[in-house]
């Protein structure tokens, strides 16, 4: 396939929001104009229509924007462009990126999708994974992918092309137009439709709020003294809540802004920026569902508060959201994936600064607790971070003696350091509502995951999780 000229974007363009019935297609600028999203069913796009504009896109936004198209036929085949003007798009151009809408919500239909995290790019050659993925896109007919946090590292100075810790607005900018404009990566998401949440490395390595009302922020003192023996800035070395708002704002316009509609939306100025509120929001979680499989997507970040007297992760809105969401899916999708950037069941005892579900004892059992006492079956854990993949399976205690599967799977990292620790530091977790735990394979290599999800009449789903390599080759797989 011809990667197509797409010099009106300066990134993109993303197929975001997927549904069985409609798509944002995102891009991003160099200055003003509007978006204009071409479709058709004829891969050189003769047929081509005007099916959505953006609004104006501005500086306030980074002049990123969305093109919010509607009223799309399910499990159907688009070819489209993004352009900057009203001139149809040139037939001879060749053949232009394409998606498929999902099935009808509720249809036992098969499917596969990819899924991964921590891109850190090592040079102006980095991203090869997304070749291999790509090609799996196309041998398998993935129908999208799930980027699960740390789509930059705005912390990593040598390797985010500034050359310094991200700590203004237009510097995290930079940081997502370095990464994001690599090749392979381009071309990966111009033909598979994404979504995306956030992770700690968009805004700063490990950081946190100190206190519940947001409006004191920071990073861990190891990270502070690193710095300081580095000889980096003070302003490196402290996190601001102006510096999270930036960040923040980075993230809305270049990975919210394009995601389905949120359970608590976020508050957005007449501008269309971000607005960091004291209260509690909700955060930036999101669910979609693709025909008999219903998607969480946790923020597992935004809301977190560590102090003295308080850890917590979701903050409140965000779990009644989720509990709510479980009740409401529990009968109607047999599959259920709840996509969180931090592990839950796989923990590590050499882990001396704990980040993850284990560093939060008590919100990790309260949705075990809320699993089990609900008899909640068919869910999945999604997650990434750790820099190895792994597959963990768990049984719950569910209602009347029945166990419960509740399975994990977890690849990372795209490309940055392997953690090679992980294999050998695992510590089978520990919790009055499991009644036992297995391992079936740690890779600490760069990777990307791929599920694929098989349905048969009057039984249970099938759930598969393989391991990819940056060639391509099978490293692992495990599941149902």
């Amino acid at each position: 396939m011809d990667f197509l000229d797409m010099s009106d974007l300066s990134l993109g363009p993303i197929v975001g929001g997927l549904a069985h019935d409609r798509a944002h297609l995102w891009g991003r600028a160099n200055g003003s104009g509007v978006l204009h999203a071409w479709l058709g069913q004829m891969p050189d796009l003769s047929d081509a229509q005007i099916a959505a504009t953006s609004l104006p896109l501005s500086a306030e936004t980074g002049f990123a924007g969305v093109a919010p198209v509607m009223n799309l036929a399910p499990n159907t085949h688009y070819h489209f462009a993004l352009t900057l003007n009203d001139s149809p798009p040139n037939p001879a151009q060749g053949e232009y990126p394409a998606f498929t809408t999902f099935p009808s919500p509720g249809e036992r239909a098969p499917f596969a999708f990819a899924f991964g995290s921590c891109f850190r790019p090592t040079d102006q050659n980095g991203g090869q994974i997304f070749r291999a993925l790509e090609a799996r896109r196309q041998t398998d007919n993935l129908r999208f992918v799930l980027l699960i946090g740390d789509q930059i590292y705005a912390d990593a100075d040598a390797y985010n092309g500034i050359g310094k810790i991200a700590g203004s607005l237009q510097e995290y900018r930079n940081v997502y137009a370095y990464a994001w404009s690599r090749p392979p990566l381009r071309q990966l998401l111009a033909n598979l439709p994404a979504f995306m949440i956030l992770d700690d490395h968009e805004v700063d390595n490990d950081w946190h709020w100190i206190d519940r009302s947001r409006r004191w922020a920071t990073i861990p003192w190891r990270d502070q003294l690193w710095r300081w023996l580095r000889g980096r800035p003070p302003q490196e070395r402290r996190l601001p809540r102006k510096r999270v708002q930036d960040a923040l704002q980075a993230y809305w316009e270049h990975q919210g802004m394009h995601a389905p509609g949120f359970e608590l939306p976020p508050q957005i100025n007449l501008a269309g920026q971000y607005t960091l509120s004291s209260e509690d929001p909700g955060s930036l979680a999101y669910s979609f569902t693709c025909g008999a499989a219903a998607f969480f997507v946790l923020d597992t970040r935004t809301m977190r508060v560590k102090n003295r007297r308080e850890r917590s992760m979701l903050g409140e809105g965000q779990w009644q959201a989720l509990e709510a969401w479980l009740l409401a899916v529990k009968e109607a999708y047999p599959v259920k994936f709840l996509v969180t950037s931090n592990a839950l069941l796989f923990q590590m005892w050499l882990d001396i600064f704990p980040d993850r579900w284990w560093g939060f004892p008590e919100e990790r059992e309260r949705l075990l607790h809320f699993l089990s006492a609900n008899g909640i079956e068919g869910v999945y854990l999604l997650t990434g971070d750790l820099h190895s993949a792994h597959a963990v399976s768990a049984g719950l205690y569910g209602p009347r003696g029945r166990t419960l599967p509740l399975w994990e799977f977890c690849s990372t990292p795209f490309e940055a350091k392997p953690n090679w620790l992980a294999r050998y530091t695992y510590l089978p977790m520990r919790s009055r509502w499991v009644k036992k735990t297995r391992r079936y394979f740690t890779l600490d290599q760069w990777n990307f995951g791929v599920v694929r999800v098989n349905f048969a009449e009057k039984r249970r789903p099938r759930v598969r999780f393989e391991v990819y390599g940056e060639k391509g080759e099978l490293l692992g797989e495990a599941g149902d």
